[in-house]
């Protein structure tokens, strides 16, 4: 969440709509929650967040990538690097027809390892991607190559019509 730049460029406060924050890091945590103060922002990791299942109309984030996992025991059986673990938690705070938006490192499309793109393709119908120049972030100074990905969330794949959960609905990498 950082200081909420999303909350910045969005209408917070001119609707009904309730906005929820999650931050790791506390001088960034508490700058957010005086910015916002209408909004329900947690000063915690994500995997001791307090966010009810299948509750929000979207989530947005900008994901924290490295290769290494967070300790979560409802997630610790997925062995999923932590941005992985974060599409796949965030999925579970969607309501069925949710809309999750992500900025990730282009590792989540492009690893040789599916799992993470067969878990997001058995809950999520993808909308879109887009590929970011590796110097998109760079007045942050980040070179890494990123892309934007977004999906609705569907119920489980055991429940869904005949089209089937497949793969093929989350790309291996963007042309």
């Amino acid at each position: 969440m950082g200081t909420g730049a999303f909350l910045a460029h969005g209408h917070f406060g001119s609707s009904d709509a309730k906005f929820y924050g999650v931050e790791l890091d506390s001088i960034t945590g508490r700058i957010s929650k005086q910015l916002y103060q209408k909004a329900n922002i947690q000063v915690t990791g994500y995997e001791n967040a307090l966010l009810p299942d299948n509750y929000f109309d979207c989530v947005i984030g900008n994901v924290p990538f490295g290769n290494f996992q967070v300790n979560d025991p409802q997630y610790n059986r997925l062995h999923f690097p932590i941005h992985d673990y974060f599409f796949a938690k965030s999925i579970d705070k969607l309501r069925t027809g949710g809309i999750m938006a992500f900025i990730t490192s282009s590792g989540t499309l492009d690893k040789k390892d599916d799992r993470a793109r067969k878990y997001i393709a058995e809950r999520c119908d993808l909308i879109g991607a887009v590929r970011l120049p590796n110097n998109a972030f760079k007045g942050s100074g980040t070179k890494i190559m990123t892309d934007v990905i977004f999906c609705k969330s569907v119920t489980h794949c055991a429940s869904r019509t005949s089209r089937g959960c497949t793969l093929q609905k989350m790309p291996t990498a963007l042309p």
